[in-house]
């Protein structure tokens, strides 16, 4: 929740290729600052190995997020389900 003239906005995700986000200049000059996250905030090389410990040690669950699990052949129908929105998580085994 942003006051008006001043706050933080945060930017989530990822945008296509080529998309630009624009503001008003005044947004900025009067103290309102943007922020962006991708992936959650996650870290790569630092916080993936910690997640996955603690999938493995039973602390978080993964399980119920995947809705589909299907083999390399069919990838694309994996991007289908994501582009339709008919899907949370495909996991594509190789």
């Amino acid at each position: 929740m942003l006051k008006k003239g001043w706050g933080e906005s945060f930017i989530i995700g990822v945008a296509g290729a080529g998309q630009e986000i624009s503001t008003r200049p005044f947004q900025l000059v009067t103290g309102r600052s943007w922020k962006g996250t991708a992936f959650g905030g996650a870290r790569g090389r630092t916080d993936v190995p910690r997640i996955v410990d603690w999938y493995m040690d039973g602390k978080i669950q993964i399980d119920p997020l995947i809705t589909h699990t299907m083999p390399l052949e069919e990838i694309n129908s994996a991007f289908d389900l994501m582009h339709e929105g008919a899907s949370i998580r495909s996991v594509v085994v190789y």
